[in-house]
């Protein structure tokens, strides 16, 4: 009689785990199983859905084989590629966390639940790509797009430095076309899920059935019905999303284009892996040797750093597409237009004239400022006292629309009330500016006007979004308040005046890339206007007229990308000449916070790091009722920086099984 052959599989579970867990397969199932495989396990007492990463006929030494717990069943999913795996496993490992956690971030909760649905709903009948609807390139644009593809057949990777308006676009639908005539599958990565909307109607006119727009407000269903067709691998895709689409199955990638690089919504930061995706692609880049071009007006400065290490080529497209000139920068000191008495409320008159000239003549106004809400604070006059958050170490945020004060860290809200819990006068005040308010005051002084607001308190789905962007695009919006929301990438062709109120608030961020974020968004926003036509005019109000950043963005200083704060960065080794790390620590036992903090303190000295600070208490010191103290790390870039950073993820492992959890460690790699 024929021996019986009993097969053993290791696998990975959608949890923080240190290591895979082992399972036997039921004679049913042999001959069906193979790495990347679901199957379907339990986990005390719970069944999960795992994904196979090692198949033995021997059971892992050490373990009694009675004892080892079966595979329960097989999904109905197509496997995981081993080109995934090894991607999640190179993100474990830069990102210092579990392959466990990568995994649940590629497929969340909500997704593996609908593993079980059986059915499949009829697909549409696939519409083939129409390359003909793809816009003819200018001289400029053909020339920049030829030297991509130059640099592609030598291996390059490549960053588009283009000018807003330019027709970077444009350039990626014919280096996508070239993709897919040969073949191969297309990542295009937006930061924002807006952007992603709004260019999916481009781009279905060009590539039809093959474009798969992908990102997190999908419902699972979708998800799971767009990973099947990927991992099917029946044909080429362009797969357009937000940074998770880097952990789809992308059978056969040829091209990848981070569009925006610069922008920091790439950067995840809660939970784990916290990951950049601009710096994902370049490492799936490497992986899979795809051709990858990033794009952005305002490179970072770690793209800088990498083309000047050789590990980028720059291309330049420094001309608009519709030749339109450049929208004017004017600055107006607010010290001065205080001291004038030229101001009203936060306006300073000139920019209330401009405003008004700029609508009265039949043009549009977008009106940026940084902080949401009616007021940022609520403040008593007779003490001084300032409400806020009994869970975090924040001021409550004044919403007038439904009277609540609110925090924007957590979900405590409490009615807006006079009376003061501290000195118990009627003398509590709104303090500040939001978007909220300026959107009311503007509808005050130009009531003949359509003034609307463009922030996320007013776009609560996808059809107020497309409602208010439609409406403006068409004209039937005259003013639009937004914050960083407006700011990405949408082309309005009679946008006449861009307007910046308290633009200094920009400047007072605790970030060594403050002034580079600043400069990046302002550039952003003076794109928006004057797209197509000339005599657009941007008006900055500023209490720093002197600042750095308005001088290059005026182009009265260093307009080589502000080449003094790189040299401070090098001086003060900071990135991108190091590795940041930093390590954050949180509990809502105070004590027992600071005792693993300093136990940590002791583990980072042993390991042999020195150039670090912490523990610290952040500027945020209490957050959702958690106390919470960092440590600032920063390694050189060097053959021991993989070893490092192993041996002190080792040591924060042993430290949260010591605690017991009670005291959260979270890492975050290259905080952004």
């Amino acid at each position: 009689m024929e021996k019986k052959i009993l097969l053993y599989v290791q696998v990975l579970l959608p949890l923080k785990m240190s290591k895979e867990l082992s399972y036997s397969v039921p004679e049913e199932f042999e001959g069906q199983i193979a790495i990347g495989s679901w199957v379907q396990v339990k986990l005390v007492g719970k069944s999960r859905y795992a994904i196979v990463t090692a198949i033995s006929h021997q059971p892992p030494a050490g373990l009694d084989p009675t004892r080892i717990r079966a595979v329960e069943s097989l999904p109905d999913m197509l496997p995981v590629t081993l080109a995934q795996l090894d991607f999640w496993r190179a993100l474990s490992d830069y990102y210092m966390c579990s392959v466990g956690e990568v995994f649940k971030a590629a497929y969340s909760s909500a997704f593996r639940k609908q593993i079980k649905v059986r059915s499949r709903k009829s697909e549409k009948e696939f519409r083939e790509p129409d390359f003909s609807a793809i816009p003819s390139l200018s001289t400029a644009q053909q020339g920049a797009c030829d030297t991509i593809k130059e640099h592609f057949t030598e291996g390059r990777r490549v960053l588009l430095r283009g000018v807003t308006g330019s027709g970077k676009t444009e350039i990626y639908f014919h280096l996508m076309r070239d993709a897919l005539e040969s073949g191969g599958s297309v990542l295009f990565l937006v930061p924002e899920i807006a952007i992603s909307r709004q260019l999916t109607s481009r781009l279905e006119k060009v590539f039809g059935s093959a474009l798969l727009p992908y990102h997190s407000k999908q419902t699972a269903a979708v998800k799971k019905r767009i990973y099947n067709r990927l991992a099917a691998a029946e044909r080429p895709y362009v797969v357009l999303g937000t940074r998770s689409a880097l952990l789809l199955p992308l059978p056969n990638l040829s091209l990848i284009v981070v569009d925006e690089e610069h922008d920091s919504s790439y950067k995840q930061s809660d939970p784990a892996p916290r990951y950049n995706g601009r710096d994902g692609a370049l490492m799936l880049s490497s992986q899979t040797g795809a051709n990858l071009v990033l794009g952005s007006a305002t490179p970072s400065f770690e793209s800088l750093y990498n083309i000047s290490v050789g590990k980028l080529s720059q291309v330049d497209l420094l001309e608009k597409y519709h030749k339109a000139e450049d929208a004017q920068v004017e600055i107006v000191d607010m010290v001065t237009a205080r001291k004038l008495r030229n101001v009203k409320g936060p306006f300073s008159i000139r920019l209330l004239n401009e405003i008004g000239r700029v609508v009265d003549d039949g043009g549009q106004v977008m009106v940026f400022r940084s902080r949401r809400a009616y007021a940022p604070y609520a403040q008593c006059e007779e003490c001084g006292a300032v409400v806020k958050c009994p869970s975090c170490d924040v001021a409550l945020s004044y919403h007038k629309f439904d009277n609540m004060l609110k925090c924007h860290y957590c979900s405590y809200q409490i009615p807006f009330e006079p009376k003061c819990s501290k000195c118990n006068s009627p003398s509590i005040v709104d303090r500040g500016a939001g978007t909220e308010k300026i959107e009311e005051l503007l509808r005050e002084y130009f009531p003949d006007y359509i003034t609307e607001r463009f922030d996320s308190d007013t776009i609560l789905g996808k059809s107020e979004e497309q409602r208010i962007l439609k409406s403006f695009a068409e004209g039937k919006i005259d003013i639009l308040v937004g914050t960083q929301m407006i700011t990405k990438g949408f082309d309005f062709d009679r946008l006449s005046l861009v307007a910046v109120i308290g633009c200094d608030s920009l400047f007072s961020v605790q970030d060594f890339r403050a002034d580079e974020r600043a400069l990046q968004l302002l550039w952003q926003l003076r794109g928006r206007a004057g797209r197509r036509e000339d005599g657009a005019r941007m008006i900055i109000q500023t209490e720093q007229k002197d600042h750095p950043v308005l001088k290059v963005l005026t182009g009265e200083g260093d307009s080589d990308d502000l080449s003094a704060a790189l040299a401070e960065r090098t001086m003060f080794g900071y990135p991108p000449f190091v590795r940041l790390v930093v390590i954050t620590l949180k509990d809502k036992n105070d004590k027992r916070m600071w005792s693993c903090a300093y136990e940590l303190t002791d583990a980072i000295r042993a390991i042999g790091i020195r150039d670090f600070n912490g523990p610290l208490v952040p500027p945020i010191a209490k957050m959702g009722d958690h106390y919470q103290v960092q440590f600032r790390l920063r390694l050189r870039r060097n053959n021991s920086l993989s070893r490092i950073k192993k041996a002190l993820y080792s040591e924060t492992e042993l430290l949260n099984h010591k605690y017991n959890g009670m005291t959260t460690i979270n890492i975050d790699v290259d905080p952004y």
